[in-house]
């Protein structure tokens, strides 16, 4: 990982949560950040969340959508310091129960 790391510039990775009935980035139609947003622990143990000074870009929030029926929330994290990617952890994912359920996508790390 070290050699991946010294010899990239850029490095980007995908993250997809499915989701049945759960928030797990903003609540509602605002962009206001649910009380239980995600956190994803970075390669160098740098926090990326709703908020922070390090964020992934969302460009679909479905699962604020809870009609019972699956929706999908993505994140791409990308960055110009290597050694923060790949993400290591994802925090504070919401406990699945009757009618509340997860998956995770972890797409890999791309070092260019």
């Amino acid at each position: 990982m070290n050699f991946l790391h010294l010899l990239s510039s850029e490095v980007t990775q995908h993250i997809t949560i499915h989701c049945l009935n759960l928030t797990v980035w903003q609540e509602g139609t605002g962009q206001t950040p649910a009380k239980q947003a995600v956190r994803f622990r970075a390669w160098n143990g740098q926090i990326f969340e709703a908020g922070g000074p390090f964020r992934p870009e969302v460009s679909v929030d479905g699962c604020k959508v809870q009609d019972g029926r699956w929706h999908q929330t993505l994140f791409t994290f990308r960055t110009q310091d290597p050694q923060q990617l790949p993400i290591v952890g994802v925090d504070n994912l919401p406990p699945s129960s009757s009618g509340k359920q997860y998956r995770l996508e972890v797409g890999p790390a791309c070092f260019l």
